[in-house]
Formats: C-alpha cells, structure tokens, sequence
C-alpha cells in the first residue's frame, strides 16, 4: 500500500527502522560483539527514534481524532514506544544480552509492523488533506542519516 505523501517521511524512519533490525538479528546469527550491538541500537535511538516518537506523539497523535477505534490503537502505539524506552534505558544502564539485543529487535519490527499495517492505513482515512499537510511540514527527515551508515559493520 502507498502511504499518503505527507506521512511519507515517516515511513521512510519506518523502513530505516526494519534495515536495522534485520542488521541485528545478522549480528546476533553471526555472534558479532554485543557491546558493538548495543552502541547501534543506542545510536540508532539517539540519531532517529527518538525524533521520530517524538514526531508521532507530537504532531501525528495530536491530529487523531479520538474514537472507539483511534483510542485502542494510540494506546497500542504509546504503550509499545514505552517499552521501546524501555529497552533503551536498558542498554544504558547494563552489560547488553543476546537476548535483550533480540527482545529489542522483535519489539521494534512488531511496532513498525503495526504502525505501517494497521495505524497509518486508519489515520490516512480519517485525517483531511489539510490535516495531514499540516502534518507533513511539521515532519523532518534527513535521509543521509541511515543505519547503514554506522561505521562498525557488525553485520558483515
């Protein structure tokens, strides 16, 4: 499905979001150095999620407008940043595990997953075009900075 031009840059982070997951479950196949796993993931936090949150809760959430329907998938999609922060406060704080490297790595494909199959397709019907223009220049991207410009190449 094309996403609406205006969410676009948002799919966009959501695409960059999948290469990194998949650049992690081939470090974890490879046994590549979990400390070098976590520092992306800490990267990858710092350089474009956290922006990108901070877009969805900022300016998308903001323009949903509130129904039976809207409120069950905003609460999804709040719960599951929380818990990718989580996660994140936890690779601050302790020596990374295969496991939770692999827990992060599940839980932000699922998100993403979501969003792109359930959230967005709800939000591009409901939002007016004024609306989501709106939305899409208050929207920043900077596509030079991507996943696969991180200089440890665990992965490979």
């Amino acid at each position: 499905m094309k996403r609406h031009i205006q969410l676009q840059p948002l799919s966009r982070q959501h695409h960059n979001g999948l290469l990194a997951v998949l650049l992690l479950r081939k470090g974890l196949d490879k046994a590549a150095s979990l400390k070098d796993m976590a520092a992306f993931i800490l990267t990858l936090w710092q350089q474009d999620l956290a922006a990108h949150f901070a877009a969805e809760e900022n300016v998308l959430l903001p323009a949903v407008p509130v129904t039976t329907t809207t409120k069950t998938n905003i609460k999804r999609l709040l719960d599951e940043h929380r818990q990718i922060r989580g996660q994140i406060s936890l690779f601050e704080k302790n020596a990374p595990t295969s496991e939770a490297v692999k827990a992060f790595a599940a839980l932000l494909e699922q998100h993403i997953r979501f969003e792109e199959r359930i959230f967005f397709p709800l939000v591009e019907t409901l939002l007016s075009e004024a609306t989501l223009a709106h939305i899409g220049a208050a929207l920043h991207e900077d596509l030079q900075n991507t996943c696969m410009n991180y200089p440890v190449k665990f992965w490979e």
